[in-house]
């Protein structure tokens, strides 16, 4: 995508490299003529250009000008629809409205298997038959509809491993919230035994660390369904809960969809942080997670965009409660901040 995007001729100047096949050669100047890879600006120039595809071309594709203007990530386009008919329409309004930037979208998936016959396979490029591809870092099988995790930890036994064995776990959902933030709390005691990145962990946070990573096979084995959803739900309700403890506070939301007498109330998301070395009251980190809990409510409401009947928050801290009943103002400095966005965020009644 990013070599499909021109650079202005005043600016390509500023965009030059050097050059020699070999080492007797001249040094020659080249300039970039295209949007280049790892640079700065990259990121912004490729989504910007999208969004002024959708201004200047969208009006004749209704349905990919809205899905481009929000689905669309870096260089993958996640997206769906209610019916086989309004996804087939949008493939063809997507590949169209791109056609028009001479951009070709390739790599589809789909889990409907009415629609696999219809996709055509890339002639210039040679792509993997596995059911599996990775969507925004998280595996997706598209025949079973699921999400799942390959995690393959280092086994060595220094802080930067630990380090490293945690940003392997990429989960930008929260779905394994509670593994991911176990292993932060125990990196956190490694900062306060000051211990230096290339050093052997004592002998009890070595057998502690054995024991972790000897789990984390079983992370490997999860299958996570997408959909979230009964299909043409007659209520849906978010229902958020926050909860704190002496060394971590979360939040987690799940969407109830319910249809007649049946109900599905899946995990949409998670959040959790470790509690700061500075020690606090555990009232306060309870504060700490609604403030949370009202911030990913609010992202969930943005994303899913769904009419949502009900919203319901949920602490099962007394003070947290009471605290927020009161004005920002006749509080002291920490909590009056959480707060008062705690209230701009929600509604009493929720």
């Amino acid at each position: 995508m990013y070599r499909m995007i021109l650079v202005d001729l005043q600016q390509r100047d500023l965009r030059r490299i050097v050059w020699k096949n070999s080492e007797n050669d001249t040094v020659k100047t080249y300039k970039l003529n295209t949007v280049t890879y790892s640079t700065t600006s990259a990121l912004y120039l490729a989504t910007r250009v999208l969004h002024q595809l959708v201004k200047d071309e969208g009006q004749c594709c209704p349905l990919a000008a809205t899905v481009l203007d929000s689905d669309f990530y870096m260089e993958d386009v996640l997206t769906g629809g209610d019916s086989l008919e309004e996804v087939r329409e949008l493939q063809i309004q997507l590949i169209r409205l791109l056609a028009r930037a001479v951009m070709e979208l390739h790599k589809w998936r789909t889990n409907a298997s009415n629609l696999r016959s219809n996709i055509s396979e890339e002639k210039e490029y040679s792509f993997s038959c596995s059911s599996e591809t990775k969507a925004l870092g998280i595996l997706w099988d598209h025949l079973t509809d699921c999400f799942s995790f390959k995690v393959l930890p280092s086994p060595q036994n220094t802080k930067r491993a630990v380090l490293s064995n945690i940003a392997r776990i990429f989960d930008p959902l929260g779905l394994l919230g509670p593994v991911i933030t176990v292993a932060k709390i125990f990196l956190q005691r490694l900062w306060k035994l000051k211990i230096d990145w290339n050093d052997s962990l004592p002998e009890r946070e070595a057998e502690e660390l054995e024991r972790f990573l000897n789990s984390l096979h079983l992370i490997n084995q999860l299958c996570i369904p997408r959909h979230v959803l009964y299909e043409f739900p007659e209520k849906l309700e978010v229902h958020g809960f926050a909860d704190a403890s002496e060394r971590a506070y979360g939040a987690v939301v799940y969407l109830k969809s319910s249809t007649g007498e049946r109900n599905c109330v899946p995990l949409l998301c998670n959040k959790s942080s470790v509690a700061p070395l500075k020690s606090i009251s555990v009232p306060k980190l309870e504060l700490c997670a609604a403030l949370l809990l009202a911030q990913l409510v609010k992202r969930v409401l943005c994303a899913i965009k769904l009419e949502i009947n009900d919203i319901y928050l949920l602490s099962d801290s007394s003070i947290v409660l009471a605290w927020i009943q009161h004005e920002p103002c006749e509080l002291k400095t920490f909590l009056a901040n959480r707060i008062a966005v705690i209230q701009e965020l929600t509604k009493k009644e929720q």
